[in-house]
């Protein structure tokens, strides 16, 4: 991966790859614009409903909305896809593909890429890299899981390479936005092929979705920033957070839309808000531990609370509560009380603020594009 010789750099045509989940596609915008602005050729290829998380960004529309996908897989099995394990697979290695890959070959086919880039969970792309027999990176959007947890994904993404007369294309690198300072002694070791990518938090508005954020003024009440994340929209647990936290005396930032249910005192509902734009004006995020969302505010080293509830979301609130860079809750009733004991306690504010240096000293997005992103002979 030597960086090439600018002078002899010609455009380099990258496809990006993603389960069309916000949550799994906002990752992949940081490099892709860092291509972009080096002068190479950059489209997505996911579901039609990613075109507003994608801002104008060149969408190659392909397969199933995830609603269809969950829809499918339940009615495929009884396994809880929304954790780790067999009807997790299923969902991104089983249906995904199935319903995404007719519409997904002649789509890359056209485009004509020279490299591929995808969020590991994406099986698609990894299928089009066997079949168009080229490089490529993946991008991971999940926490460091035991391997058992991979098996059934590798299992079940086999099977489609072999229904379809393909051999798996190895991955030439793995892009992790994850610090490894963040990593707590029962994770397993790096992949070999790993390398560091700075996480950097959403700043693009989404249409229909992010409306003008207005903060309230400061004074006396800590400000505190309520989301889920892009997985977890249940309107009863924004509720339930934030009447604690006001009760607990903060001015509390809700990422829903505006809605007669959060027209009370000291709740703001502020919508699809970029991270961004908002993180440096609060003292405390509330989530459930999304890995976007976690990285963003660890980067802007701002202590959590969190409230994990699906995926990794678990194993990311054990990594930040074992570097003392937040508190974890069982229930929203909870949530006050762990302001409380944050705002008393400097050492999560520290904690947030170590790993805050520990992810700035990571490659830039623009320099991971310059030493990924060569002429095609190069990079073949």
């Amino acid at each position: 991966m030597t960086p090439p010789d600018h002078e002899t750099r010609t455009t380099v045509r990258i496809l990006f790859g993603s389960t069309p989940v916000p949550g799994h596609v906002l990752p992949l915008l940081p490099l892709a614009d860092a291509a972009v602005a080096a002068g190479h050729e950059v489209a997505f290829l996911t579901a039609a409903d990613m075109a507003p998380f994608l801002h104008g960004r060149t969408l190659l529309p392909a397969g199933a909305s995830f609603e269809k996908i969950a829809a499918e897989t339940a009615a495929r099995s009884t396994v809880d896809s929304r954790h780790p394990g067999a009807g997790a697979a299923e969902l991104f290695a089983g249906v995904r593909v199935d319903l995404t890959w007719d519409e997904a070959l002649p789509a890359a086919e056209a485009f004509a890429p020279d490299v591929l880039v995808c969020e590991t969970m994406d099986y698609v792309t990894q299928l089009l890299a066997a079949h168009l027999d080229l490089p490529w990176y993946g991008l991971t959007v999940g926490a460091p899981l035991p391997d058992i947890f991979y098996e059934a994904l590798d299992t079940r993404a086999e099977q489609q390479h072999q229904q379809r007369g393909l051999t798996p294309k190895a991955r030439s690198v793995l892009l992790d936005p994850h610090p490894l300072a963040m990593r707590v002694p029962t994770d397993p070791p790096a992949d070999p092929d790993h390398l560091a990518i700075r996480p950097v938090a959403h700043s693009h508005a989404v249409p229909g979705l992010t409306t003008e954020v207005t903060l309230p003024p400061a004074g006396d009440r800590p400000r505190v920033l309520v989301t889920t994340g892009t997985s977890v929209g249940d309107r009863d647990l924004f509720d339930a957070l934030a009447a604690a936290l006001v009760e607990a005396g903060a001015e509390v930032l809700v990422t829903t839309a505006p809605d007669p249910a959060f027209d009370r005192p000291h709740i703001h509902a502020i919508g699809f808000a970029p991270l961004a734009e908002v993180l440096p004006h609060v003292d405390v995020v509330v989530g459930a531990a999304g890995s976007g969302t976690l990285l963003a505010t660890l980067a802007n080293g701002t202590p959590s609370i969190l409230l994990p509830q699906i995926a990794d979301q678990p194993a990311n609130a054990a990594r930040a509560t074992a570097h003392e860079a937040a508190l974890v809750i069982e229930t929203p009733t909870q949530a006050g009380e762990a302001l409380t004991t944050l705002l008393a306690d400097d050492r999560y504010r520290t904690g947030a603020q170590r790993l805050a240096t520990a992810i700035a000293t990571m490659p830039h997005p623009t320099e991971i594009a310059d030493r990924l992103f060569t002429t095609p002979a190069e990079q073949n």
